[in-house]
């Protein structure tokens, strides 16, 4: 089954990671989030689909891959951590400086809990991973930057969308084509970050 999914095939021909490069790609077209040498951070980025479409779209900028799994792509600045890691900050910041990198100007989050078929228990847990991608994302990005967090459908997105709305001036739930068909996956896709103090 999985190898007659097109966008499966599809990323073994065009050399991509994993099919979710293709998400990226469909929300990159709609919103135009990358330019030419953005700085950008990829959260739970193995295998790396999304840092691959990250580096080939921003010309000479630096792409920062942080997993607990190794990324192995040439160019791709690997950080090995869980978001989790009460240090998590600290071993960002540490790549940022060997690369004289102050701030970044997209942070995403393709992150997935471990799917357990228990709708509401796989909503509340992709909730907690975009808690704290938000929570990096506020302590890292530029004033101006993106911000794209992977989310289930459930209770509590829009509450979700409501609290983080406020540091942005445009945030918008999308569900890109290469999505699965039933998947309850969806994107919320932020512009122009606002640093509340």
């Amino acid at each position: 089954m999985k190898r007659q999914d097109y966008y499966y095939r599809l990323a073994k021909k065009e050399r991509y990671k994993s099919r979710a490069a293709y998400k990226l790609i469909y929300i990159d077209d709609r919103f135009y989030i990358f330019k030419k040498n953005m700085n950008v951070l990829d959260l739970g980025a193995s295998p790396g689909g999304w840092s691959q479409v990250a580096a080939e779209r921003i010309y000479g900028g630096n792409v920062f891959s942080l997993d607990i799994k190794p990324v192995h792509l040439p160019g791709i600045i690997y950080i090995k951590g869980n978001i989790f890691d009460p240090d998590i900050i600290e071993k960002i910041n540490e790549k940022m400086k060997e690369k004289n990198v102050k701030n970044f100007d997209v942070i995403l989050s393709d992150m997935s809990p471990k799917i357990s078929g228990v709708k509401e228990v796989d909503h509340q847990q992709s909730l907690d991973l975009g808690k704290k991608a938000i929570e990096i994302a506020r302590e890292l990005l530029a004033n101006g930057g993106s911000f794209i967090v992977k989310l289930f459908y459930g209770q509590d997105i829009f509450k979700f969308k409501n609290e983080i709305e406020m540091n942005f001036d445009f945030c918008k739930l999308y569900t890109p084509p290469a999505s699965r068909k039933g998947s309850r996956e969806v994107y919320l896709v932020c512009k122009r970050y606002k640093k509340i103090i």
